[in-house]
C-alpha cells in the first residue's frame, strides 16, 4: 500500500534560503541625486517623448534625443560610481538606462536621415546642387 503525504507550500521551501529584503526604491541617493524611483520616471519620460516623435521635425528630435541621452548619460556615470556596494542599483543601469540610451541613438539617427533627405528634396526643389 502506497501512502501519499501531503506538503503545504511552506514545509516544502523549508530548506530554500529566503529571498533578500527588498530595498526601498524610494530611497534618496546623494550621490545619485535621486532615488530608484525618481530615475526610473527619468527613464520613462524618455520613452513618452520617444512616442512622440512621428509628429515632430527631425530637428526637434534630435535635440530631445541630446537632452535626454545626456541626463541619462550622467545618471549611468553616477550609478557606476555606487553600483559595487550598493548592487540594486546595477539593474536599473542594465536594464533600464541603458536600453534607453542606445534607443535615444537609434531615434537621433533616424531623425538625422530625415533631416539629411529633406535638405536634399528643398535642394532639388530650388535647382540647387
Amino acid at each position: 500500500m502506497v501512502t501519499t503525504k501531503l506538503v503545504t507550500a511552506s514545509q516544502a521551501h523549508q530548506g530554500a534560503s529566503l529571498p533578500a529584503a527588498p530595498y526601498d526604491t524610494s530611497a534618496y541617493d546623494d550621490i545619485i541625486e535621486g532615488s530608484i524611483d525618481t530615475v526610473r520616471v527619468e527613464v520613462d519620460d524618455a520613452f513618452h517623448d520617444m512616442k512622440t516623435f512621428h509628429n515632430l521635425e527631425p530637428d526637434e528630435i534630435m535635440r530631445m534625443c541630446g537632452g535626454h541621452s545626456a541626463r541619462l548619460s550622467e545618471i549611468r556615470v553616477r550609478i557606476q560610481r555606487i553600483e559595487d556596494w550598493k548592487r540594486e542599483w546595477k539593474n536599473i543601469r542594465t536594464r533600464e538606462i541603458e536600453p534607453a540610451i542606445e534607443e535615444l541613438d537609434r531615434q537621433y539617427t533616424i531623425a538625422s536621415r530625415l533631416h539629411s533627405i529633406r535638405e536634399l528634396d528643398y535642394k532639388l526643389e530650388t535647382g540647387e546642387r
